[in-house]
């Protein structure tokens, strides 16, 4: 087995990221872009954001280790929800994204980003 020095793989790297970044090198079909937050609301006022959406923009691995991100995160919600009413902080709803309207749920909660960062972390 030949060992490739590896300043040559990061040449080599860096000549595939400035291929793809400028247009060339892609194939019909072929996307370099990162797909969009499937959890996304829509309609969210500046500086509020749901749970979902929260954590697929922050920390969309943790969505990945769970079973079942809508159940897995419900109990977010009821503490965010407990913490707004005991702080008096506006909470609102906004229409759902497609996976939970794929599964009935119409509406969701949307929380400011403070508050999600303190649960949630960043």
């Amino acid at each position: 087995m030949n060992a490739i020095p590896f300043g040559d793989i990061l040449l080599q790297l860096k000549r595939i990221a400035d291929a793809l970044e400028s247009g060339r090198g892609s194939a019909p079909g072929v996307s370099a872009a990162v797909p969009t937050n499937p959890y996304a609301s829509a309609d969210l006022p500046a500086g509020y954001n749901t749970v979902l959406g929260y954590l697929a923009e922050v920390n969309p691995e943790a969505l990945d280790l769970m079973g079942d991100p809508i159940a897995d995160t419900q109990r977010d919600g009821y503490w965010l929800t407990h913490q707004a009413s005991r702080k008096d902080i506006q909470i609102v709803t906004v229409e759902a994204p497609a996976p939970l309207k794929a599964v009935g749920i119409d509406t969701v909660n949307a929380y400011p980003i403070e508050l999600l960062r303190k649960r949630l972390g960043d």
